[in-house]
């Protein structure tokens, strides 16, 4: 009875120890995820969605969809802007012409749907936003290049999984065909993007 019960308490022991022996290495991992996940957003120049953000729900209610739109209309107008005078590169500032021209037409539209819909749009930056621009301002040269190009492509995969998923599932009928059309739009500006040389 003695020996069975040192053996369990060995066994017991020995397993302790390689579970002990795991848990920096686990450590390590987690540690090297959050500092790659760091330096990714870093890179884009934005705070960009974490795993947790990106687990929030879009919004389904008009009142919802129609200020994260005009939020992003906004951030796509000012940025663009910017893009027109402080770029370095003919094909950054062709795609800034395309996106001022685009977006100040979705701001127009998005207000005649929300009209129709009974809400009131009143486009202003969200934190984030406001955070992206005030970034993009302390930046020039090729830097600003890189990081305009960077950013864009995270606003508007936001965009159009914001367009998108309002479109499935929005509360009403004129902001929901706003979506489907406002998502095609958003698409020809991921393609353009992706058309793009990275500036060295």
């Amino acid at each position: 009875m003695r020996i069975a019960t040192l053996t369990s308490v060995a066994a017991l022991a020995l397993a302790a120890a390689c579970n002990s022996g795991n848990e920096p290495a686990n450590d390590l991992s987690t540690d090297a995820n959050l500092a790659g996940d760091m330096a990714a957003n870093d890179v884009l120049g934005a705070n960009a969605a974490t795993d947790n953000e990106a687990a929030v729900a879009m919004p389904t209610d008009a009142n919802g969809f129609a200020t994260a739109v005009a939020a992003s209309d906004l951030y796509e107008i000012e940025s663009s802007k910017l893009a027109a005078t402080k770029s370095s590169s003919t094909p950054v500032k062709e795609l800034a012409a395309r996106l001022l021209t685009d977006h100040q037409k979705s701001t127009a539209e998005l207000k005649t749907a929300a009209s129709q819909a009974k809400v009131t749009v009143a486009p202003a930056l969200d934190a984030e936003k406001r955070a992206m621009l005030d970034q993009l301002e302390g930046a020039s040269g090729a830097e600003f290049d890189r990081l305009f190009l960077a950013q864009q492509k995270t606003a508007h995969q936001k965009a159009l999984a914001l367009l998108q998923s309002f479109a499935r599932g929005g509360d009403t009928e004129p902001l929901k065909a706003f979506a489907r059309k406002a998502s095609g739009v958003v698409e020809g500006h991921i393609e353009h993007l992706n058309g793009i040389r990275q500036p060295s």
